[in-house]
């Protein structure tokens, strides 16, 4: 019991602690217009985050006396990066963009879950699935440890649902008030994500960590 707790807890500061996380969660849920909307972009997009991590978890274990973890951070600030800047651009492309027809809305919304997934497994293949991994192998028992990896999962989807309901919820309720500011904060979302990308891959070139 105390492991999965410690693995809820874990989950849920991972995510929330992470601002390249919020960077990218923001355009992809502002203007969202349901609650259960909002909350299914947080979840699809920690379940991609978590299968991200499971694999490089699952790679790690497999080669880890072949693996160079600095040379694997780099890389994935690199990817991190590039991933935010894409995902500000497609806030801006949507932003720009109403659709006129419901059903066209349908099939965006179900693009933009895929490409929420995609990026979400992308973030999960980074080093930090270690803090996942490491402390499970560290548990007293198997159980212990599979609790632990379990409960780490389920803290980092439900983290991310609350924090995207949230923001959604926000500018839901700024946009029943004023009608074209939901607009303006995708615009904004969109271009906070993309100025942490190009952060992130300037950090690396000169040595900074900002994430």
């Amino acid at each position: 019991l105390v492991s999965a707790w410690a693995g809820l807890i874990a989950g849920g500061l991972h995510t929330l602690t992470g601002p390249d996380h919020l960077a990218a969660l923001a355009p992809l849920c502002i203007g969202r217009r349901s609650k259960l909307e909002s909350a299914a972009v947080g979840a699809v997009w920690g379940c991609g985050h978590d299968a991200g991590q499971v694999l490089f978890g699952f790679f790690f274990l497999l080669l880890k006396d072949r693996l160079k973890i600095e040379v694997l951070r780099t890389w994935g600030a690199r990817v991190v990066g590039l991933t935010l800047i894409a995902i500000g651009a497609v806030g801006i492309k949507e932003a720009q963009e109403s659709p006129a027809v419901e059903e066209e809305a349908a099939v965006t919304k179900k693009k933009s879950l895929g490409f929420t997934f995609a990026t979400g497994i992308v973030y999960g293949l980074q080093p930090d699935a270690l803090l996942m991994i490491l402390p499970a192998l560290a548990m007293p028992s198997g159980l212990a440890g599979v609790s632990f990896l379990a409960m780490f999962l389920v803290g980092t989807v439900a983290a991310m649902s609350s924090y995207t309901v949230f923001l959604g919820s926000c500018s839901q309720a700024l946009h029943e008030k004023i009608p074209w500011i939901t607009r303006k904060l995708s615009w904004a979302s969109s271009i906070v994500a993309i100025a942490f990308g190009f952060a992130v891959l300037a950090g690396e070139i000169f040595g900074l960590s900002f994430y």
